[in-house]
């Protein structure tokens, strides 16, 4: 398919194939669905692996991307030809943003999926510095490992405590500027979505007010005792507060579905103030919006002026006036074939 740079729709029946593109996009990018966590869910029945492959233009250059996921996930990674080292390479050149119904619970949902969010931001604010996400990753894996041994010395754990201070520290810092960056920008969008409550955002570190090494060291006797780790930036939350209570215990279904929309088209927004340029993901969104939530949501997405891939039953249900957008394209989907209108 050749996209246009503005709005790329994909319109067909339920289980027609149109939930795919976006899958296909969000594996381009993330290494991994929106749906599923399970990679042998998402590859085609009977095949051993998937393949996906995509030109993107970016600053004026094309960029060759392209991801091959067997069923036991092993992958292989491709920008321009050569092999890739990690994901975030390809997330990189390829940012990307999603609200589909499965990302509308991020505000209840789970600490890892709040996580995600924040590293989204963490990630690209530092200019796509992966080193850091894998860095932090790999000291904590072989800390927890030193940790389920049991019987243990301060010299097996100082080591890796060493690296988790190192790459957690400038984690936490840039999960905060990400953060502070969002603030405004969550609270202006919720005006403009029509939820006239006051809340804030709270990002916890997932140590405490102390220094990571200083927490580590005064909470070393209870990780040894519990063998894993119970402090760290991998225990990182975010929470959306109203006077002080967790928005989740005071606010209805609907309007904690307002608040995630808010938080996403912050973080779209942040983007486009960081110089970012990302793609954006709207699966079905006529689904879960009403007419007035949808109207206001694209109101701000096509004022950003970033790629949208939408998909939805009819143009209707998508609910962008076409009319408006001069560069918009529409394909049907039937039976997993793309057409182009």
């Amino acid at each position: 398919m050749s996209l246009g740079p503005s709005v790329n729709m994909w319109v067909g029946d339920n289980g027609a194939g149109k939930t795919s593109v976006l899958e296909a996009v969000s594996i381009l990018s993330f290494g991994r669905s929106f749906v599923s966590s399970r990679v042998k869910s998402v590859i085609a029945f009977g095949q051993p692996s998937l393949t996906v492959f995509g030109k993107v233009t970016k600053a004026g250059t094309e960029h060759r991307l392209a991801v091959q996921v067997g069923r036991n996930d092993e992958r292989k990674l491709r920008v321009d030809g050569l092999t890739a080292r990690g994901q975030g390479a390809l997330s990189k050149i390829l940012p990307v943003l999603q609200i589909t119904p499965h990302v509308l619970d991020l505000i209840s949902g789970s600490p890892s999926d709040r996580r995600r969010f924040l590293d989204w931001g963490a990630f690209h604010w530092s200019d796509g510095n992966s080193h850091l996400f894998s860095g932090l990753r790999r000291a904590v894996l072989q800390r927890n490992a030193v940790l389920r041994g049991g019987i243990l010395s301060e010299q097996e754990l100082f080591p890796w405590e060493q690296q988790v201070v190192q790459y957690g520290e400038l984690v936490h810092e840039w999960r905060n500027k990400f953060v502070n960056d969002l603030k405004p920008l969550f609270k202006s969008f919720l005006r403009g979505l029509g939820l006239q409550i006051e809340l804030d955002i709270l990002y916890r570190s997932g140590w405490g007010e102390k220094g990571l090494a200083d927490a580590l060291v005064a909470n070393r006797h209870r990780e040894v005792k519990a063998r894993s780790s119970l402090i760290g930036p991998q225990r990182a939350d975010l929470e959306i507060l109203r006077g002080g209570v967790r928005a989740i215990d005071t606010l209805s279904r609907g309007q904690l579905k307002i608040c995630n929309l808010a938080l996403i088209l912050a973080q779209l927004s942040a983007a486009g103030q960081r110089g970012l340029d990302p793609v954006l993901c709207l699966d079905d969104p006529g689904a879960e919006l009403d007419s007035g939530s949808l109207s206001r949501v694209w109101e701000v997405v096509v004022r950003s002026g970033v790629q949208v891939l939408a998909t939805g039953i009819t143009v209707d249900r998508v609910g962008v006036d076409l009319s408006k957008l001069g560069q918009a394209k529409v394909f049907h989907v039937k039976h997993g074939r793309i057409v182009s209108h």
